[in-house]
This record gives structure tokens, sequence and C-alpha cells, in this order.
């Protein structure tokens, strides 16, 4: 009797806990938009045509900032750029631009789309601005990095390096993060390149309040607090249809539900497939609208939990289409939830009331504080919620432990991921003289983070010593003279910016290509793309001819003291055939008319991992295409055989 007293007590304090937690939730009063003093003060600044960094939670209105800008100098006539490091991002912003600005005004340059290249507003991705900056034409007045911690990326991150130390003075920036810690160490870099420091602006807090908490006994909302760690042990697991239901009780939904892996994402959105939920005929509206009558989508295996039950499931594994709809009902309000990877934390524009968060892990390893801070952003939308929730369902205190250290923690430091590539020092050297390519490597991120004077001094040794391995092997292989002039070679093949264009470019100097049809030839530039490979090997391909060159070129590195290409492991023999062949055998598959579901099916692979495979070898035969040589014709021809539904269609949005 005594028990029972105590667990009522319990309970009722318990509800008295969760009801001061969830107090002030729902939507705000109507009103009309009033600019944040951060946005105020960015603008302030970038209309004396300063520079500027901001640094503003997710949600907060960074995009607001530099829309006014763009507006502003349209009417002066001025060129402006937006940039994004995702190719969806980019297609996201060129639709809202469009809308706004009319599409005539506006232009999207991506690897796989070229729409009105010569509009005064420009959308691209990174790599393409940095691409054109390499030229050294057409100075824009004004870009905008968008997403700028990417600087930091390991595989991408010298692109931005390169944009803002090739910019010119007279190009205006502006950098938008919500996730830069060390912001004035990355304004003092960039007073140092650019003779004045840009104004750093922050934002005071969220426009839209955090509130995290943890799932304790019968289902209530706890802060997530220590003293409140020991209750996670006593609540019961829940399925993820008990979670969602509650919340919705609890008024929280809609709810982006991050997990480990694309395999839980696809189950818990099938746990949902015979629960209706309301407004499935507005769902319905939305799903022929952007679907048509595209089959792919049509017989997508969650399309009854995404229609009649209002969840979905969004990763790398979808279609882009299916993922643009997806996001699409959500913004609307029509989804109740959400089951995400890390994906859909990185930039798209898709908030909702409530994240909710299982493990603190990813499917290879452990989240960092930058990807909590991302996923986490993703709770509260402006306008529509007064306050945003984090919940933590894990049972585990550790997890719970590390959730409430990241709440407290800043994202890990930026730092230089800058490196060099063949088709970058072939790029700096056609527009300038040796010594000033080495002052470019001298005015990197990578140089200027390494303070201590000694220290710094055997770091610039080293880095201009692999620039000089480099150079000598460029001078080996005849795509630089004695002169560091370019060769006829060497103009075109710094047009093939991949990581592989060493590769690709041996492949076309040596005629190797020549006896290929285009499907074996969509197949030889498919296997050195950089996306998942399939499982199974589906055809034979014959690509003992690349590997002996692969291993040829990693012999002349070694030789040169360079780190390896590292494409060697790509093309090593197993039982399933090597990475290289499974893709080169789907692609080339793709390229015969095999059908989609035959593919996926049998080469085991994801439908969004076979798209972005194609679609990373449709980017790298365009290059080839656009090259002044016989071998671009083969390269056209392979590429329209592998650009059909549904892989491509230039109404994604």
């Amino acid at each position: 009797m005594r028990r029972k007293r105590v667990r009522e007590k319990l309970s009722l304090k318990l509800s008295e806990i969760e009801r001061e937690l969830l107090q002030g939730i729902g939507e705000p009063e109507e009103g009309g938009f009033v600019p944040s003093p951060f946005q105020l003060e960015a603008l302030e600044h970038l209309f004396r045509d300063e520079d500027v960094i901001v640094v503003a939670p997710t949600g907060s209105g960074k995009t607001w900032i530099a829309l006014r800008v763009i507006e502003s100098y349209l009417e002066e006539g001025k060129s402006t750029w937006y940039t994004t490091p995702l190719k969806a991002l980019s297609n996201q912003k060129y639709d809202q631009f469009c809308e706004t600005f009319g599409g005539e005004n506006v232009g999207l340059l991506t690897g796989e789309r070229r729409e009105n290249p010569s509009a005064p507003i420009i959308v691209a991705t990174t790599e393409v601005l940095r691409n054109l900056l390499y030229r050294g034409e057409r100075v824009p007045h004004f870009v905008v990095l968008d997403e700028a911690h990417y600087l930091g990326d390991e595989e991408r991150g010298t692109a931005w390096e390169e944009v803002i130390i090739l910019s010119s003075p007279e190009t205006q920036l502006l950098l938008l993060s919500a996730t830069i810690s060390n912001v004035e160490e990355l304004a003092s870099w960039m007073r140092s390149l650019r003779g004045k420091r840009p104004k750093v602006v922050k934002a005071e807090g969220r426009p839209v309040p955090l509130r995290y908490a943890l799932l304790g006994p019968e289902g209530r909302l706890l802060p997530l607090e220590e003293k409140f760690l020991p209750y996670s042990r006593f609540s019961p697991r829940k399925r993820p249809e008990e979670v969602l239901d509650l919340l919705g009780e609890k008024g929280l939904l809609p709810v982006i539900w991050f997990l480990p892996t694309r395999k839980q994402c696809d189950q818990f959105a099938k746990t949902f497939s015979r629960i209706p939920y309301p407004h499935s005929d507005k769902r319905l509206e939305i799903f022929k609208r952007f679907a048509q009558d595209d089959p792919y989508l049509w017989n997508h295996p969650l399309l009854e939990a995404l229609i009649e039950s209002g969840v979905a499931s969004h990763h790398a594994g979808h279609l882009t289409r299916w993922k643009v709809i997806v996001e699409k009902m959500l913004s609307l309000g029509f989804l109740r939830g959400v089951f995400a990877t890390t994906t859909l934390a990185a930039g798209l524009d898709v908030p909702a009331r409530t994240v909710i968060l299982g493990s603190l892990n990813r499917g290879n390893g452990e989240l960092s504080v930058l990807e909590f801070h991302q996923m986490t952003g993703r709770a509260g939308r402006r306008g529509k919620d007064k306050v945003g929730f984090v919940v933590l369902v894990s049972r585990s205190r550790r997890d719970l432990r590390k959730g409430l250290e990241f709440t407290k923690k800043s994202p890990e430091p930026l730092k230089s991921s800058f490196r060099f590539h063949y088709y970058q020092i072939l790029n700096l050297l056609d527009r300038f003289e040796l010594e000033e390519v080495q002052e470019f490597v001298k005015k990197s991120f990578l140089l200027y983070q390494i303070q201590s004077g000694k220290k710094k001094r055997k770091a610039t040794h080293l880095l201009l010593k692999h620039l000089d391995r480099r150079i000598g092997l460029l001078k080996e292989l005849g795509y630089l003279d004695e002169d560091l002039n370019l060769t006829e070679e060497g103009k075109w093949s710094l047009l093939l910016r991949h990581e592989s264009s060493l590769v690709i470019s041996e492949i076309i100097r040596r005629n190797l290509w020549k006896g290929l049809g285009p499907s074996s030839f969509a197949g030889w530039i498919g296997s050195l793309a950089s996306e998942r490979a399939p499982q199974k090997l589906i055809t034979e391909v014959d690509l003992r001819t690349l590997r002996k060159l692969i291993l040829e070129l990693e012999a002349v590195e070694k030789k040169w003291g360079i780190n390896s290409l590292e494409l060697r492991e790509f093309y090593k023999p197993q039982a399933e055939g090597s990475e290289g062949e499974r893709r080169a055998a789907v692609v080339k598959a793709w390229a015969e008319g095999v059908s989609w579901h035959e593919l996926v099916k049998k080469a085991r692979i994801e439908e969004g991992d076979l798209q972005r495979l194609i679609l990373q070898t449709s980017e790298l035969l365009r290059e080839i295409e656009d090259l002044p040589l016989e071998v671009s014709v083969l390269a056209q021809k392979a590429r329209e055989l592998i650009l059909r539904p549904p892989i491509f269609s230039m109404d994604l949005h």
C-alpha cells in the first residue's frame, strides 16, 4: 500500500514537471515578419560594401539577408552568385529564387544542370564558382557562400578555400553558417588575404527556442537534465507508432526522427502502413503533382505509408524526386513524421516542430557535436512554432549523458582540409607564374592555422615540396613543358576537374578509349566515380587495361614520393568483382537499356545510390564532352544513353 502511494506521488510529480516543460508550445500569434537584429546588422554592413560572415542557428533567416541584398543589386544591374555545397540545396534555392526574382533573372549551374547561364543571378555549387575563378572570367559583384563550414570538409573543403583566395577584392563576400565556432579565426584569415576584415555577425539565441527532453516512465517527457537521467531506465520500449501517438497527444507533431541507418528509416516507416492519418487527400494531390505518371514513384514500396499514414523515409538511398515530395509535404504540414539519416540535416530547409534522436550513433560511428547541432537545429519552425523540441528516446544513460554534454558544447572548430589536385595545379599554372602559385599555397587556411613560427616554416616547406613533386610528375607525363607552360595536353586536361582527372586524361591521351562503344565507355568512366558500389557484379566487364593504367600511374606517383591515387583498391580482384568492375557493370547495363527495377534488384544497390552513381558518371562524361577533342563525340553518345528516367528530369522540383 505504501509503495503504491509512493508511485502515485511520483507520478503526480512527474506529470507536473512535464506540464512545466510543455508550457507555451503551439503556434505563435499571427503578425507580420519582423527582421531580427542580427539580420538588420548584417544588411547594414553589406550595403556598405563590406564582406560579412553570419553565424546564426538553423532556421533563423540567414537566406533572408542574402535575398534582400540580391534584390537590391539586381535593381542596380550587379551580378550575384549564390553557392551551396549540395546539388539538392542548389536546386531548392533555384526554385525559391525563380519564384522571388522571376525565372528570367535566375540561372542554375551544377554538374548536372545548366539553366539560363547568362542570368544576373546564378545559383551554383561551390565548385562551379571555383572553376569560373580559375579562368579569371566574369567576376561577380556579390558572392554568397552558403553552408560555409564545408570549408572544413575532408573531401571538398579545398574548393571553399580556393574561392576565398581567388576572389577579386572587388567581389563582395557573404558567408553563411549555423556552425562555425572559430569564426574570429576565419575572419582574421580572410583579412590576411583581402586586406579588410569581414564583419562577423552572430545571432543571439534562436528565433524559436529549443527545449531538450528525454522520454521517461508512462510516456512522460522530462527535461534533459542530470537529475532526470535515471528515470529513462523505467521507460518501457515503445514502438515508433506509440511514440508518435504520444507526441501527437502533447501537440508536438510533426517530427523528424533521426536514425543511424537507412534500413531503420524504411522499417520505421513501414510499421505505419495501415494506420490512417488525416489529409491523405492533400498528400495524394501533392504526390500526383510531383510524381505525375512516373512509374518508379507510383510503385514505391513506402507509398502507402506516405499517402495513407502521413509518414515517410528520407535518406540517400531514395530517388531525388521521392525526397523532394517528402520535403514538400513536410514543409506544408501534411506529414506527422519523417524518419531520416543525417543527410536531411545537412543544409536542406525542412524543419519540424520536434526532432527525435534514438541514438547518438550513426551508421559508421558516433555523431560529432557539429552533426548533433545540425540535427537538433531542425526543431522549431519560424512563424509556425513558439518552441522547438528535441526528444532523446534512448534508454541508455550513456547516450543521454552524451546528449546532455552536446547541448552545452560548441561545434568542433573549423579546420582546413586543404590538399592538392592535379587539375588544380594545371589551372593555377595556366593563370599564374610559379612564384604566384607558391604564394597561393602559402595563403591557405591550413598554413594560417599553424601559428607556431618553426612549425609553420616546416609545414610551408612540406606543402611546397608536395607542390613541386606534382609539378615534376605533370612535366614527366607531358602536361607541362620545362618552362612550366601548359602543353596542348595540359590545356585540355585542366578542364577535367575530378579527383581521378589524371586517369581520365591518360585514357584520352593514350587513345585507350578507341574501340570502346558508348556503353562500355560509360562503364569505364563510371568505375572512377566515388559513389557506393553495387553489391553484385551483374555482367562481365573488361577493365584490365584501365587497371594496368592505374597501377602504372601509381608507380609514377610513388617514384615522385606522392601519396598514391589510392584507386588500386577499387580494381582489386574480389569474388563478387572489384568495386570498379561492379560500378562499371551497372552503368554499362543501364546504358544498354536494362530496366531500372531489374538493375536495382540484380546489382543489389539502392535506387538513390544508383541514381547518384549514374549522375556522377554523367557529370564526368559532360566534362569530356566539352573537350575540343575527338573523344567528345563518344562521351556525348554515352551520356545520352544513361540520362533516361528515373535518373534525370528537368522538373525535379
